[in-house]
């Protein structure tokens, strides 16, 4: 090292102490004409709280090089909820207010009457009538007794009508169903009508099924995440092991949701629901973090005849085209 050097590093560490000082008595002498200001005129108060609303306003922001999505589902719907206030921002929509038939989207409406007017820690006891519903996806039997809480599970991961079906029946299956559109109208879901507990596409044409939109069924995906975290965070389980009331190992679930596995998106996937019939084609619903923790992401497609695919391409241009 040469002399030089030694005498500039000398005087710049001895020189710190007086740096430091002065950026200290500039931030307080900074304070206090900014309070004294304040005090003067509370009227800055006011447009400073304006500017930050203006600010919450802009972000996300959409890029100027977004190009516009097309996506093959009848529907979609994709919003931004800020995390503490619950303040909303819609992404994307493509006709989000079109009712269309939802299927097995249904079984969040389910899971929400259980959770609000069930005992979640009773035994319920699985039926004949229930495992003879039809298009079953579980592996329910007759018998079967599990506590209100681990049955939600079958019905959500594996979209299980035998469990859902045990829900209805054993308050009846109209007072079911009175319990579900109550909750939609007490949501203010009133483009969304529920004619049976589970989706199903009615035996004779013509009958009524399911409906809803895609801004109805961000409400009521908000509602359960906000309400009913625990009931919520069954749908992001990839699988899960059964167990009946008594403690013996049922079987393994796993989730009807191929996308809560890595999709290469920059946040984690929270949960979602699948629906499928061949009325209503393909539903999803898909719940993740949003980018730097600020909240999270709705994303749901209807009328879809490859809901994964549009799903991954909306999350995809959603995180490509707007600036968290």
């Amino acid at each position: 090292m040469t002399p030089n050097l030694r005498i500039f590093l000398g005087v710049f560490l001895l020189s710190l102490p007086l740096w430091w000082g002065l950026n200290v008595a500039g931030e307080r002498l900074e304070n206090f004409f900014f309070w004294s200001e304040l005090a003067r005129n509370p009227q800055m108060f006011t447009a400073q709280a304006s500017l930050e609303t203006k600010l919450w306003e802009m972000l996300p922001s959409r890029k100027q090089s977004a190009a516009p999505l097309e996506l093959g589902a009848s529907s979609a719907l994709s919003v931004f909820v800020q995390g503490e206030s619950q303040e909303s921002k819609v992404l994307f929509e493509k006709d989000a207010q079109k009712r269309i038939p939802i299927a097995s989207l249904s079984k969040l409406m389910g899971a929400l009457v259980v959770a609000r007017r069930y005992p979640l820690d009773k035994e319920i006891v699985v039926s004949r009538v229930a495992v003879a519903e039809e298009e079953n996806f579980g592996e329910l039997k007759e018998g079967d007794s599990f506590t209100h809480f681990d049955l939600l599970r079958p019905m959500l991961m594996e979209s299980s009508n035998d469990a859902s079906a045990a829900f209805a029946l054993e308050i009846g299956m109209a007072n079911f169903l009175n319990l579900m559109n109550q909750e939609a109208d007490s949501l203010g879901l009133f483009d969304t009508f529920f004619a049976n507990h589970a989706g199903l596409d009615p035996d004779i044409p013509g009958e009524p099924l399911n409906y809803s939109t895609a801004r109805d069924l961000f409400v009521l995906t908000r509602h359960l995440k906000t309400f009913y975290s625990s009931v919520f965070e069954i749908l992001g389980l990839k699988e899960y092991p059964l167990y009946t009331a008594d403690g013996r190992f049922h079987h393994m679930m796993k989730n009807t949701n191929e996308l809560l596995a890595s999709n290469g998106w920059p946040t984690r996937v929270l949960g979602g629901k699948t629906g499928w019939t061949p009325e209503a084609q393909g539903g999803l619903v898909l719940v993740l973090e949003s980018p730097k923790g600020k909240g999270y992401l709705v994303n749901i497609v209807l009328g879809s005849e490859q809901r994964f695919r549009d799903m991954k391409e909306l999350v995809n241009w959603v995180f490509d085209s707007w600036r968290f």
